[in-house]
């Protein structure tokens, strides 16, 4: 359930402000004329933890709460905001230090628990459980004392009124923003269950290729490792029979090589740890992938999709247009697609048609215009964008799965020349001493 800030005006004159839970603007508006409140200001809360808010300046800065109003001392008492105003139990305070460093490098939770936590969620939801018993049930099971924590702390917070995309969005080291932005957009169409199954399942396809890169990497990082081994404890043998003669070298057991390589690889593992944690440098890291000629098909077709799914389970869901498109944008994964798609979100307020507004943020291909533009003129639209989706997804797999296959055997060729310059080096070595000991 979204969460909306508003400024009314009490039947004392008061101003009033704060925060309150309803299913939608007109509801929150309702909640508070009920109460007695003039409306000034209601607009959907942009909660400044949350990584999904382009808007946000820090997303690490707390929650902002409302300063007190200043009393008279004349002046009655202002009037009470009863039930639906709630202040957050939870606290949102969490230091760049923690969500930004030391969550990317040591506050991972493996993808099979989160798998294994999404899938149980849709499956109990489904059945119609309780969704906070679901959470009590599911949070014993979980094999990861992290995520334990969270769950327990999602569970506090659904019992006191809060979405659980309040909390998901406290944690981006563990739940990315395509994660938090399916669970928000079932959260506001009513279809958790739905989406957290697709969650489950976008999980367990990047279980898969991350997998399939262990298993065509593995024999090349095995050799390479041989190599090294074998190097040095050949080297070791020949020293202790004659510490004069020539010994193998490569470019790995060669100390000086460290001396760039070493700090080169701490460099790459913190940029893809910590650096891509920063919103601003994964749209810079979005933006330069998106031109690499290998990787751009594959980057768009996926990113396309994924916002493709999530536009036609909120369409369908009954989720208003414009809200679809900043959910759908925010599940893209893609911080420079979603970047391009963000100002559609305005045009669609303003009450252009779909099909125009796609084409103008320069972010859709043909393809999917067309398939929107068919689906808009039928009604179909929902399940328009749900083919479109299911071929982009099966079509970007494959290549992914290719793209893979073809990374595998690129490494193998790259070990296949060290070993090479290995073996050549040793031979030239050996003539070499013994052409100056003949002469």
């Amino acid at each position: 359930m979204p969460t909306f800030e508003y400024q009314a005006t009490a039947t004392d004159g008061r101003v009033n402000r704060g925060r309150l839970f309803a299913p939608t603007l007109d509801g929150a508006a309702q909640l508070l004329a009920g109460q007695g409140l003039q409306v000034t200001k209601l607009e959907v809360a942009a909660d400044p933890n949350d990584p999904l808010n382009a808007q946000s300046a820090d997303p690490l800065a707390p929650v902002a709460r409302p300063a007190p109003t200043a009393r008279s001392e004349t002046s009655a008492p202002a009037r009470e905001i009863p039930s639906m105003v709630v202040e957050d139990p939870i606290d949102n305070r969490r230091s760049y230090f923690q969500t930004s460093v030391a969550g990317p490098l040591v506050g991972k939770v493996p993808l099979e628990d989160l798998q294994f936590f999404f899938r149980q969620m849709a499956t109990m939801l489904e059945a119609g459980v309780p969704i906070v018993q679901t959470i009590g049930t599911i949070g014993g099971q979980s094999g990861s004392n992290k995520l334990k924590d969270i769950i327990k702390e999602t569970g506090t917070a659904v019992e006191q009124g809060f979405p659980m995309s309040h909390v998901f969005q406290r944690y981006p080291e563990v739940f990315s923003p395509i994660m938090v932005s399916l669970v928000r957009a079932g959260e506001d169409g009513g279809i958790l269950d739905d989406t957290m199954a697709q969650v489950a399942d976008y999980i367990d396809k990047e279980i898969k290729l991350r997998n399939l890169y262990k298993r065509v990497t593995f024999m090349p990082k095995l050799q390479v490792g041989a190599s090294v081994v074998v190097i040095i404890g050949a080297n070791l043998i020949i020293g202790s029979i004659n510490a004069s003669a020539n010994k193998l070298s490569s470019p790995l057991t060669t100390p000086a090589t460290w001396l760039w390589l070493g700090p080169l690889l701490v460099f790459l593992f913190l940029f893809f740890r910590v650096g891509l944690a920063n919103p601003a440098m994964k749209r810079i890291w979005d933006m330069m992938t998106a031109n690499i000629p290998a990787l751009k098909t594959i980057i768009r077709e996926l990113a396309m999709a994924k916002f493709g799914r999530a536009f036609g389970a909120l369409y369908r869901g009954g989720v208003p247009l414009t809200r679809c498109m900043q959910l759908a944008a925010d599940a893209c994964g893609n911080e420079h697609l979603r970047a391009q798609m963000y100002p559609a979100v305005r045009r669609l307020e303003s009450g252009d048609g779909i099909t125009e507004t796609f084409r103008e943020t320069g972010a859709f291909n043909p393809l999917v215009i067309d398939m929107v533009g068919t689906g808009e003129t039928t009604g179909n639209l929902d399940m328009m964008l749900q083919k479109m989706s299911d071929f982009y997804e099966d079509d970007a797999e494959a290549k992914a799965y290719k793209l893979g296959q073809f990374t595998g055997i690129v490494v193998g060729l790259c070990v296949a020349v060290y070993i090479g310059y290995i073996v050549i080096s040793f031979w030239v070595g050996y003539y070499g001493g013994i052409g100056s000991a003949a002469s």
